[in-house]
């Protein structure tokens, strides 16, 4: 793209994805980590305020969430759109974007 980047091979662990109206949902049953469709990261001024609906999903490069010492996980929060659930029910589900392999 002109700005920004493609991203592709990302999963959802705690949430499903619906592929039509472009936002969380719940997860089919025994549904653990779901195939994101490709992100498209625009950079953009810093914002002051996160719209309604919006959970800021945090990305993280290893599946493994904490890291290590030397090498943290924890890469940047990504706002998807939360659906017709308010974006805490995310929070506590622990919804967040593994960018590595699922495990």
């Amino acid at each position: 793209p002109r700005d920004g980047v493609y991203v592709r091979g990302t999963f959802l662990e705690g949430a499903g994805w619906d592929f039509e109206n472009g936002c969380l949902c719940e997860p089919d049953p025994m549904e653990l980590i779901v195939t994101m469709p490709i992100i498209h990261f625009k950079p953009i001024e810093n914002k002051k305020k996160v719209g309604r609906g919006i959970y800021q999903c945090p990305m993280y490069l290893y599946p493994l969430r904490t890291g290590s010492r030397e090498r943290p996980s924890f890469m940047v929060m990504v706002e998807l759109r939360s659906g017709n659930v308010d974006p805490e029910h995310w929070i506590l589900r622990g919804t967040a974007l593994p960018a590595g392999a699922p495990h």
